[in-house]
């Protein structure tokens, strides 16, 4: 395995894929994940050369195969992918981000959130043969609208080899779920991460997560490590870091009907996961959460995205796991 960071977390510095490159190189990360390059083959093949000069992975993103979010022409939206997909093929890209929207696709959209997830499913099928004829595949994120339950029906539907998973590992948070018990169920499938920390704990409408750097919140990165790196022993990690807080409604009764596949047994552990960072943040061990936040991220980027660097690092040398 190696550490990375996904670009989104240098978004701060406003800086373009070369420049993106060279902060990575500079500060000892071992690759990058873009986000959608720009529709220029030349320019693309140009960053994957510099990114191979400096000895460094990459990976680029795609547009979202989720037909609903725009104008919802699933045609334009097959040949846009399409053409993208070609165009990361031809620089030597194949394993493609991609997600379906955010919090407000599953819980406020028009369409029904079932409704857009069978559609993209379709959607992936109509777009099998180009990522077949390409050798190419879309990794899903685990998001802030689909759940790894999904997740693991979209690719059993459209195949394993075009469809796969983004694990984030502290996004899951926001469904309830437990980080482990999440990766287990995606780790046959990751070929991608967005490796993220986060606490959560308790607010009005039931939990809430905040955003944290690799190691200084609540994934067990030392039981999840090895269970990714079973299925995928050179999995990149790239940490996405930024501060943001998104609230888990597990108090009404709407968040429980539009997440229907999660057990007991597993809400109780992340409830028990919020009981213990709840009870640090009351005794003063952890800031609170409000006086945390205010602090801007740009002002602890480089500090944030080094420290959770060293974590990774130094736990993948003590488990035999890097590359």
């Amino acid at each position: 395995m190696k550490v990375g960071i996904d670009g989104f977390s240098l978004h701060p510095l406003a800086l373009d894929a070369f420049g993106q490159l060279k902060w990575v190189a500079e500060h000892s990360f071992d690759g990058i994940q873009f986000g959608v390059l720009d529709d220029d083959a030349g320019r693309n093949r140009e960053v994957r050369a510099e990114a191979d000069r400096l000895g460094l992975y990459s990976h680029v993103s795609v547009s979202s195969p989720n037909r609903h979010l725009g104008d919802g022409d699933a045609a334009a939206r097959v040949e846009r992918i399409s053409r993208q997909v070609e165009q990361a093929a031809a620089c030597g890209w194949h394993e493609l981000h991609t997600t379906l929207g955010g919090p407000d696709t599953r819980y406020a959209h028009e369409v029904p959130w079932p409704r857009q997830l069978a559609d993209a499913f379709t959607l992936v099928n109509d777009l099998a043969p180009v990522l077949r004829n390409y050798g190419s595949r879309l990794n899903f994120e685990t998001h802030g609208e689909i759940t790894t339950f999904e997740i693991v029906r979209l690719i059993e539907q459209t195949g394993p080899d075009i469809a796969g998973c983004c694990l984030d590992t502290a996004n899951v948070l926001v469904f309830a779920e437990d980080p482990v018990a999440a990766a287990r169920r995606v780790a046959p499938y990751t070929h991608l991460t967005h490796s993220k920390d986060g606490i959560v704990y308790f607010c009005e409408t039931g939990i809430e997560r905040q955003g944290r750097p690799p190691g200084e919140g609540v994934v067990d990165w030392r039981t999840i490590l090895p269970i990714l790196a079973e299925h995928a022993p050179d999995l990149p990690l790239s940490i996405e870091d930024h501060k943001w807080q998104f609230r888990v409604d597990i108090f009404t009764p709407v968040w429980h009907a539009a997440n229907p596949d999660l057990s007991r047994e597993e809400l109780c552990r992340f409830v028990e996961i919020a009981w213990g960072v709840q009870q640090r943040i009351d005794r003063g061990e952890l800031p609170r959460p409000v006086a945390y936040e205010a602090v801007p991220y740009a002002d602890e980027m480089e500090a944030r995205l080094l420290r959770g660097q060293a974590h990774l690092k130094g736990l993948l040398a003590d488990l035999g796991l890097r590359s």
